[in-house]
């Protein structure tokens, strides 16, 4: 359980975060809310990546400053919204990186078998000995996503970060990784949390849905009550039919 009490992040006299309190369990959960709502700051302040913050983040009962970096990186992975290289790596080699913490001797599976698994997951087999530099926006995005989930795909009770995730992917490939990851949430019981601004997969992937507006969180819950007609409305300020946005057939295809 990821337990959140008080957080606040203030920077230049502005609070970036505000007296967020929240209790996360496994499942895969949404955050969603419009432009500057604090969303990707609550997402990096949870993963570590920020760290001067008033207030307390626990993993499983113990504070997120207390755990060292390795310590993290085995048991959390967490794909930023933007993510390139500055050298000619491979595909392969990207996606290998995801292993490194783990060294040569992880578990039952090896280190090749893990990569492989998730290469053919995500359909990228023929990109591997590609440059990374060369591949398009959405390339770029599934070869991230795969370096991420080889880091945690073996790890029993993982927390997956995930930030707009699917904003470079087109639906085929969004359908493909959202099974993915509702498949391996259910085997490895995982706590995925994910920024997402397509409201129609944010209520159908997940389990629950934190809505966040003016860097607090507006409510979390069921989808069905969280994204109501009227929150939804007042929070992006504009009139909103809950109705016509999450309409049920649209997410059909998606496996739930």
């Amino acid at each position: 359980m990821i337990n959140i009490k008080h957080l606040n992040l203030i920077r230049s006299n502005r609070f970036l975060l505000k007296d967020i309190n929240l209790e996360i369990n496994k499942g895969i959960h949404t955050v969603v809310g419009p432009n500057g709502a604090g969303k990707t700051t609550l997402l990096r302040s949870i993963s570590g990546v920020f760290s001067d913050y008033q207030g307390s983040i626990q993993y499983f009962g113990k504070e997120i400053k207390d755990y060292s970096g390795s310590e993290l990186a085995k048991n959390r992975a967490f794909a930023s919204q933007f993510f390139d290289v500055a050298f000619p790596f491979t595909v392969k080699e990207i996606i290998e990186m995801g292993r490194f913490i783990h060294g040569f001797d992880h578990r039952a599976m090896s280190n090749d078998k893990i990569t492989g698994e998730v290469i053919n997951q995500l359909s990228i087999s023929h990109l591997i000995n590609q440059s990374f530099q060369t591949l398009s926006g959405g390339e770029k995005q599934r070869v991230q996503l795969a370096r991420v989930l080889s880091q945690v795909w073996d790890v029993e009770s993982a927390v997956l970060l995930l930030d707009e995730p699917t904003s470079a992917l087109d639906f085929s490939h969004q359908v493909k990784l959202f099974d993915l990851i509702n498949s391996q949430q259910k085997k490895m019981n995982w706590m995925v949390i994910m920024v997402l601004h397509d409201l129609h997969a944010a209520s159908f992937i997940a389990d629950n849905v934190i809505l966040m507006a003016n860097a607090e969180v507006v409510d979390f819950g069921d989808s069905k009550k969280v994204l109501s007609t009227d929150q939804l409305t007042h929070v992006y300020n504009t009139k909103i039919n809950r109705n016509d946005i999450l309409d049920d057939a649209y997410f059909k295809i998606y496996s739930k």
